[in-house]
C-alpha cells in the first residue's frame, strides 16, 4: 500500500505534536507526585521505551535491508541526545543530564517541529521518528521534574564544548567517508531552521551563534528562580 507524503504542519502532525506535549504534562505532574521508588520506576520505563525503539528502527532496516554506513550510525546528533537520555533514566549523573536538556531541548525540539520525512502517518518512519524524538523530550521533561534539575554554573560553556567536539568528529566523519550525519556537509532536502542560516559552510557557524542562545534560554528559568528567590532576603 502507497504511503501518504508528510507534510510540515499537517494535521497528522499537529496531533503527533499534541499529544508529545501533553504527554509531558503528564510525566511531569506524575513525576513530582509519586514516590522516590516509583519514580525510578517510571524512569527505567522510558529508558526501556526508547531502548525499544532504537531496537525497532534498526530491526525494521535490516529486515528492508536498509542498513548502511552512511545512514544507520547512530551520530545524529538526536541519537547522541537518545543515548544520553538512556543514560541518565538508568545511571542518572549532572553532566549527562545537562548535555541531556541543553541538546535535547534545543535539536530534538527544532527536528520535532521541522521533521526530515518523506512519509507520513501510518508508515513506520513517521512512527519511529515521533517515537524516538517523543520519547526524547518526554524523558527530559521527567528528569528535570523527578531530579529537579538545575544548570550549574558554566553549563553554557560546557555545552558549547560538547556540541563543537561532536561538530568536530562527526563532521570530520563526514568529510573522509561522504557521509552527511548531523547535516555537517549539506543541508536536508526538506524545509528546516539552515535554510535561514546562510549556505555551507556559513550556516555551521551562524548554528554556533544560535546555539549559545537557545543555550541561554534554557538557562533563563532558573535565572529567573534564582533571582527570585534571593529577592526577599537580600531586601531583609
Amino acid at each position: 500500500m502507497e504511503q501518504p507524503a508528510f507534510h510540515a504542519f499537517s494535521a497528522q502532525h499537529l496531533i503527533a505534536i499534541g499529544l508529545i506535549g501533553c504527554l509531558c504534562v503528564v510525566v511531569a505532574h506524575v513525576a513530582r507526585r509519586i514516590s522516590l521508588s516509583l519514580r525510578k520506576w517510571l524512569g527505567r520505563f522510558l529508558g526501556f521505551l526508547l531502548l525499544s525503539c532504537a531496537a525497532v528502527l534498526y530491526f525494521q532496516e535490516a529486515a528492508g535491508h536498509a542498513l548502511s554506513w552512511q545512514d544507520s550510525l547512530p551520530l545524529e546528533l538526536c541519537n547522541v541526545v537518545l543515548i544520553s537520555c538512556i543514560i541518565a533514566l538508568f545511571r542518572p549523573n549532572q553532566l549527562i543530564i545537562e548535555i541531556t536538556y541543553f541538546l535535547g531541548l534545543g535539536g530534538v525540539l527544532q527536528a520535532t517541529l521541522t521533521p526530515d520525512l518523506s512519509r507520513g502517518f501510518p508508515s513506520w518512519d513517521f512512527i519511529l521518528f515521533f517515537w524516538s524524538h517523543g520519547g526524547t523530550l518526554i524523558s527530559i521533561i521527567f528528569l528535570i521534574a523527578a531530579r529537579e534539575f538545575r544548570p550549574r554554573s558554566r553549563s553554557i560553556l560546557r555545552m558549547m564544548i560538547a556540541l563543537n567536539g561532536y561538530a568536530l568528529v562527526v563532521g570530520t566523519l563526514d568529510a573522509v567517508f561522504g557521509w552527511n550525519y548531523g547535516y555537517l556537509c549539506r543541508k536536508p532536502w526538506r524545509a528546516s531552521l539552515l535554510d535561514y542560516l546562510g549556505p555551507w559552510p556559513w550556516y555551521l557557524l551562524s548554528l554556533e551563534l544560535v546555539s549559545s542562545l537557545i543555550f541561554l534560554l534554557l538557562c533563563l528559568p532558573w535565572e529567573i528562580r534564582r533571582g527570585r528567590a534571593a529577592g526577599p532576603s537580600n531586601a531583609a
